[in-house]
């Protein structure tokens, strides 16, 4: 028993001492600027930053990753900070595409355990050559067929000087973009005089789906000779059918699987009826349920029991009363066993 206590005795000093040479021997982070401030940058000027690291612990200090937030990209950091020295994380703050107060983070892991994870940020004012007003992100949301516009004005400053537009373009072909120069009477006041005004039209031909554009205006300006418009949104159908394509995957015949899609009049103010459901595979067979009649319609699709095996790659056809769109075709596609 004497024998037993000494050992258990031994083994807590043993480990005692074992947790305080640890303790001594941890790496501790310090940045004593962890918020560097620019102050006022011009627009599209791409800006060095460095943030000094140092290690007041008593044991190398590992920096795992730096991860920078979208805006500022990291050149390169210290991987390794000896006890009682120093490192740096070294990043670009690219001022292309922002306008006003920013302030972009830097994640910094390392293995100090009391703050494995630290938050750098950088601040700045950006100063545009050229203003883009009322903001340089436009938005649609629009039905199909409807003449949708946007438009922006591009407005001078001390900065950029008079300057003339000589060109735009889309970088979609679901956009049609022109420009004019505003005259007397047109532009917006408290502002110099030189301002264009950009539209921005959706196309006839675009098609449904999400809108996701870059505007490319060119100018004569020194320091601006591009200027970016950025456009997103949303075209909807005027009747949505979703899902887009029925995907039965490998099925039983014997089972009787069935799919649902729903068909949406999106029209304002107009009924529309879904009038027939055909499909061209004798396999399947198709159901016209009204969920609110004239607005929103389910269609269900099921394979016959019996059904011949084999890979089906069949075509739903749908009749309507719209003018627009009489019929509406679906993929049907199953691999019945």
């Amino acid at each position: 028993m004497r024998i037993i206590g000494k050992t258990l005795i031994l083994g807590v000093v043993m480990a005692t001492m074992a947790s305080i040479g640890t303790a001594q021997n941890r790496p501790k982070l310090v940045v004593e600027e962890k918020v560097i401030d620019l102050g006022e940058v011009p627009q599209g000027v791409v800006k060095d930053v460095r943030f000094e690291l140092r290690n007041e612990g008593s044991g190398l200090l590992t920096v795992k990753s730096v991860r920078p937030t979208c805006g500022c990209t990291v050149a390169e950091y210290d991987k390794e900070i000896p006890a009682g020295g120093t490192g740096s994380v070294r990043a670009k703050l690219d001022t292309t595409g922002f306008k006003g107060a920013i302030s972009k983070s830097i994640l910094v892991m390392t293995d100090d355990l009391a703050d494995p994870t630290m938050t750098l940020a950088i601040k700045a004012v950006v100063l545009p050559y050229i203003e883009v007003m009322p903001r340089a992100l436009v938005r649609f949301n629009a039905l199909q067929t409807e003449k949708a516009v946007q438009k922006v004005v591009l407005v001078g400053t001390e900065r950029s000087g008079a300057f003339k537009v000589t060109g735009v373009e889309a970088d979609s072909d679901a956009l049609e973009v022109s420009y004019r120069a505003l005259g007397d009477g047109e532009r917006i006041e408290g502002k110099p005089d030189t301002q264009y005004e950009v539209i921005i039209r959706l196309a006839e031909n675009a098609p449904v789906g999400p809108i996701s554009s870059v505007i490319t205006v060119k100018t004569t300006a020194a320091e601006a000779k591009e200027v970016e418009i950025k456009v997103f949104g949303v075209l909807r159908a005027l009747l949505r059918v979703t899902p887009p394509e029925l995907q039965f995957g490998s099925v039983e015949a014997a089972q009787a699987p069935g799919r649902n899609l729903i068909i949406v009049n999106n029209r304002p103010g107009t009924s529309v009826e879904i009038t027939e459901a055909s499909i061209s595979d004798p396999a399947f067979t198709a159901e016209i349920v009204p969920i609110d009649k004239g607005k929103r319609y389910q269609v269900t699709v099921s394979v016959k029991r019996g059904a011949s095996n084999g890979v089906k790659d069949a075509t739903l056809v749908l009749k309507t009363t719209d003018p627009d769109f009489p019929e509406l075709k679906v993929p049907v596609r199953a691999s019945i066993h």
